[in-house]
């Protein structure tokens, strides 16, 4: 939630609700609760949204190289940088990409179901359409639709 409302440009404050008068005397500034400093910039409505973790329903584990062109060179999620899938997630959903030690490092929407993930999961994506018979694009998650944490 913090993470959310902060990203929106929001400072938030999280306290006991039973404290006495809790929301005024945040507001006052009292040290009441933990305090969450507001996102330098803005995030767009819509990763926002996955941000939210409403439809998170399964998440990629990524190697080292694929963990560092995401966070280091802002690159999209090729097939060849993927280990493994989690859960069961469908094309269009927000997902979470975990690196190799379970440390999540971003959430995006898939353009490709979990089942199909699985059986691209370290090929180069030439290979995709020879594979599955079809083809979204070469992503499996576009930078665009790519939010870092």
């Amino acid at each position: 939630a913090a993470k959310l409302v902060t990203t929106s440009g929001i400072p938030m404050v999280m306290c006991h609700s039973k404290a006495d008068n809790a929301v005024l005397r945040a507001v006052r500034g009292e040290s009441i609760g933990t305090f969450f400093k507001p996102a330098s910039s803005k995030l767009e409505a819509r990763k926002r949204w996955m941000l939210s973790g409403i439809s998170q329903r399964g998440q990629i584990v990524v190697d080292t190289g694929a963990a560092g062109a995401l966070v280091r060179d802002h690159r999209s999620l090729l097939p060849a940088g993927i280990q493994y899938v989690e859960g069961d997630f469908s094309r269009g959903e927000a997902i979470y990409v975990v690196d190799s030690n379970g440390v999540k490092i971003a959430c995006g929407i898939a353009n490709y179901a979990a089942r199909d993930i699985g059986k691209i999961q370290g090929m180069n994506s030439e290979l995709i359409e020879e594979t599955l018979g079809y083809h979204y694009g070469q992503e499996v998650v576009h930078r665009n639709n790519l939010v870092l944490l």
